[in-house]
């Protein structure tokens, strides 16, 4: 069964969150023996702190989806190179053997463009093995150990590309659900205390009763915070 998508349990921007957080703790420093009567003590200021400071553990998004795109331009300017001299040793094998015939057939596929990524990969290597076993004839055509050389590292350098997009996309999907959870738990203790900030002095001071009146959304709009 597939994991349901982690969201977001509130719609503050990241800093915005933080700020709050930021905002109620030097709140619950100065009210301090108030909220010791609702559990909150050094041990609840520790575990408040640490849920703040997680979330500037992970990186945000845009850098994340940078970093994929800078992996997926890599991965398609080895498979442009790879192409390039894929396509030339085919028009050498057709020249050489005719592209009607078997031992053409021998070096793969020529629709190298319209072809899936993990075809290309695969028939990279089916081109390495027919033109290392037709070497000596090829010559003339002007085929060479050093363009075979060329081909098996552009192959591997492709390959790794591939590798390297997927990568870079788990995680960035690893690193962003961590995130969500990072910033999920600190919004729960910032309703928790604002809540409780409010109850305490919803009929006995209603300056303090105000500071914890916290807006959720971050154009501050009258819609006040929930657990």
């Amino acid at each position: 069964m597939r994991k349901p998508k982690l969201v977001r349990n509130n719609n503050l921007t990241d800093a915005v969150l933080k700020q709050k957080a930021d905002e109620l703790i030097n709140l619950l420093d100065r009210d301090f023996v108030n909220f010791a009567e609702r559990g909150y003590d050094a041990a609840a200021k520790t575990q408040f702190v640490e849920k703040r400071d997680a979330v500037d553990v992970f990186l945000s998004d845009e850098i994340l989806e940078a970093e994929k795109m800078i992996a997926t331009e890599k991965k398609e300017a080895a498979r442009s190179a790879l192409e390039k001299t894929m396509r030339t040793i085919l028009n050498m094998a057709a020249n050489y053997f005719g592209s009607q015939s078997a031992q053409y057939r021998a070096f793969g596929p020529s629709d190298l463009t319209r072809q899936r990524e993990s075809d290309l990969a695969r028939n990279y290597k089916i081109m390495v093995v027919a033109t290392t076993r037709n070497l000596a004839e090829m010559v003339e055509e002007g085929l060479s150990q050093t363009l075979i050389d060329r081909l098996i590292l552009q192959g591997e350098t492709f390959d790794k590309g591939i590798d390297e997009v997927t990568e870079a996309i788990i995680n960035r999907d690893i690193s962003t659900e961590k995130r969500i959870e990072a910033l999920n738990a600190l919004y729960r203790l910032v309703a928790k205390y604002a809540g409780i900030g409010k109850d305490i002095f919803y009929d006995t001071n209603e300056a303090k009763y105000n500071d914890y009146v916290i807006y959720d959304t971050p154009s501050e709009t009258p819609e006040e915070i929930t657990v």
